[in-house]
């Protein structure tokens, strides 16, 4: 049985139809109401839930990929499938690939190197606003610089942590899965090696570049969000559910939102002089057409805004944020793989 899906990435024809044939094996097997485990890579064949739950599950998470023998749902250990990863377009696969981006990473890095980031108040803790606007990539620069072991030439710390954050993404490895790899590397590579020691560590490189985001406690039945005024409490306030796994240790949360915040995104687009030109080029350069729509600007409600705003249309560098439904199901009885067909039909 070709398992190869598994390691493929998510909603693509060849994933959505592996997830179909994996419920139609589901099927075969059990009751169409009976509870089965999760095999999803956030549960691992720790949950049991409803079928339908899962087939969602797996859509959006991604099947665990070392569940390429379906033990748990009724197969037996010794039926032969074909599990290697399969193959995909050379420019979304991070090996295949690794030349060009290679050279980007350091390119990125020179054209950042001037861009003024306002660093975050808490991690400077002197509250002086001069520091604040201190340019963080030029200390990134630096760490670009810095050799990942005396004597290496192909990559710099930076760039190896960065395409190894890359991997880890791309073929959906554990947070401990990648710790434990990172140590077996620190001992294979020369002495006085400066890979980072966990996962966590390697995210605060990130940080730095301001990719990280901000984890806030949510109740179990989506009541509220652990913050502002209630941001002490242990309890939520609506149906008195705790927010603790283990009240007592008060450490692992229910439920965790990430948040990314925007204002910092929006920052960079004109932290770099190519997408700074990018984001104005609709005013700066764009040669309207009659009856053409090359851009949102030509549009009826682009030009209606401009109208009631326009002292806030004559800056180029103003930005407009969308809300883009692709994919989005405003239902909650149709299933995602349906929805991603219709798109596809449709052709949008």
């Amino acid at each position: 049985m070709d398992r190869r899906w598994i390691h493929g990435a998510l909603f693509t024809p060849d994933y959505i139809d592996g997830v179909r044939n994996f419920m139609k094996f589901v099927e075969e097997r059990f009751p169409g109401d009976a509870a089965i485990l999760c095999p999803c890579s956030r549960c691992i064949n720790q949950k049991s839930m409803a079928q339908r739950d899962v087939e969602r599950h797996i859509l959006l998470n991604g099947m665990s990929s070392t569940y390429t023998r379906w033990i748990h749902h009724g197969e037996a250990n010794d039926v032969h499938v074909l599990e290697e990863p399969v193959d995909v377009d050379p420019h979304s696969n991070p090996i295949e690939h690794e030349n060009n981006a290679a050279d980007r990473v350091e390119d990125i890095l020179t054209d950042l190197m001037g861009a003024q980031v306002p660093c975050n108040n808490a991690a400077n803790g002197d509250g002086n606003p001069s520091s604040n606007h201190e340019s963080v990539f030029k200390t990134l620069m630096e760490e670009a610089k810095h050799e990942l072991y005396p004597g290496c030439t192909q990559f710099s710390r930076f760039s190896f942590v960065v395409k190894m954050l890359h991997l880890k993404s791309y073929y959906r490895i554990s947070n401990s899965a990648f710790s434990a790899q990172l140590k077996v590397l620190r001992k294979a590579f020369p002495e006085n090696n400066c890979l980072p020691n966990s996962y966590e560590e390697a995210k605060k490189m990130l940080r730095t570049l301001g990719l990280g985001y901000v984890s806030i406690h949510v109740c179990p039945n989506n009541c509220v969000l652990f913050r502002k005024e209630y941001a002490e409490l242990d309890t939520c306030p609506v149906c008195q559910a705790s927010r603790w796994k283990d009240p007592v240790n008060k450490k692992v949360p229910e439920k965790v939102l990430r948040h990314f915040p925007l204002i910092p995104r929006l920052q960079r687009i004109f932290a770099t002089k190519k997408t700074a030109e990018e984001a104005q080029w609709h005013k700066l350069n764009r040669e309207p057409k009659e009856k053409e729509m090359s851009h949102p600007a030509d549009g009826e409600a682009w030009k209606d805004f401009d109208k009631c705003w326009p002292d806030f249309a004559e800056d180029a560098r103003n930005l407009r944020l969308g809300l883009a439904t692709d994919g989005f199901n405003p239902f909650g009885n149709m299933k995602l793989a349906r929805l991603l067909m219709l798109l596809k039909l449709l052709d949008l």
